[in-house]
């Protein structure tokens, strides 16, 4: 994956926008023309970022930035307090970007006292079909792990399919992982119908004593009505939010898909990895022992190197 393109779709751009947005407005206020000029130009880049960065932001967040920067831009027109219109100007873009680092933290999981979970995903999941021979995040998960997966993913679910597939099955893990929403925006489906699915979807599966964890979705400019209502169903029911660049990494690894999306084997290892990377500290908390598959696989041999934990976020 392009380098640019990681850094647009897992969400870093975003903030490199605002801070060309503070500086624009910083720099604005100065009396040497240079810095004036300086100012135009990271205001232009900050813009572009902005709008290229695909936020899910809320709408009252778009309308503070808009006004910080026409506040900032003109703050010289306030006289002596222009050099207060200037840094309430900075500080409420600053309030927006530490708004949405919130998204960019890995969740933590309250300590469970059964190795057990489920699974509802779609074909980055489930994988693409038949001819698809890899063996799936969740299985590795169980057999390298000794963790009972209930795995309901399926290929070309979406959250509303996923949600009435729940009506012939029954979930009984404490801690239900969601990989979901993709085929609800690439196949073409509405904001509308999207948070219909994914609510009846957090109906059924959110439950008293029950811990629920949500892949965000990488969301490409124009889509982000789909990530906006992800982050207020998740908000709404409790659901524990993985930032988008923990999915995003996976993907963009060399070797990880056979067509951008889909994963190879190597790229279920690495989704095993992050996954795993989430569970194990709730798990062993509870257990207070090693886990089953430590140092080796259960079906023999050592367990290869994924480089557990956040592969290629530092990226």
């Amino acid at each position: 994956m392009n380098w640019l393109v990681f850094q647009i779709a897992s969400g870093r751009v975003f903030f490199v926008a605002v801070a060309l947005l503070i500086a624009a407005v910083g720099l604005r206020s100065s009396i040497a023309p240079q810095l004036r000029r300086g100012a135009t130009w990271c205001l232009l880049n900050g813009l572009i970022g902005l709008s290229v960065a695909a936020a899910p932001l809320p709408i009252w967040a778009y309308a503070v930035i808009l006004l910080s920067i026409v506040a900032g831009w003109g703050a010289s027109r306030f006289g002596a307090k222009a050099a207060t219109a200037t840094a309430t100007s900075a500080l409420a873009l600053l309030g927006v970007g530490l708004h949405e680092a919130r998204y960019q933290i890995m969740p933590v999981l309250a300590a469970v006292h059964d190795r057990q979970i489920a699974v509802i995903g779609d074909s980055i999941t489930a994988g693409h079909g038949e001819s698809d021979l890899t063996r799936k995040w969740p299985a590795i998960l169980r057999d390298r792990h000794g963790v009972a997966v209930e795995d309901l993913s399926k290929a070309g679910a979406t959250a509303a399919s996923a949600a009435k597939g729940l009506e012939q099955a029954s979930i009984t893990a404490p801690v239900v992982i969601l990989e979901i929403g993709g085929n609800d925006f690439l196949g073409g489906g509405s904001v509308e119908d999207f948070h219909a699915g994914l609510e009846a979807l957090l109906r059924a599966v959110c439950k008293p004593g029950r811990q629920v964890v949500m892949f965000e979705l990488p969301i490409p400019p124009l889509y982000e009505g789909f990530g906006r209502v992800q982050r207020d169903l998740a908000s709404r029911y409790g659901v524990a939010v993985i930032p988008k660049r923990i999915l995003l990494s996976v993907i963009e690894a060399a070797d990880a898909t056979v067509d951008s999306l889909h994963l190879t084997q190597q790229g279920q290892d690495r989704m095993a990895a992050v996954v795993w990377a989430l569970l194990e500290p709730a798990i062993r908390e509870a257990a207070g022992q090693a886990e089953p598959g430590d140092g080796a696989d259960r079906e023999g041999g050592r367990v290869p190197s994924t480089d557990v934990g956040l592969p290629s976020v530092g990226r």
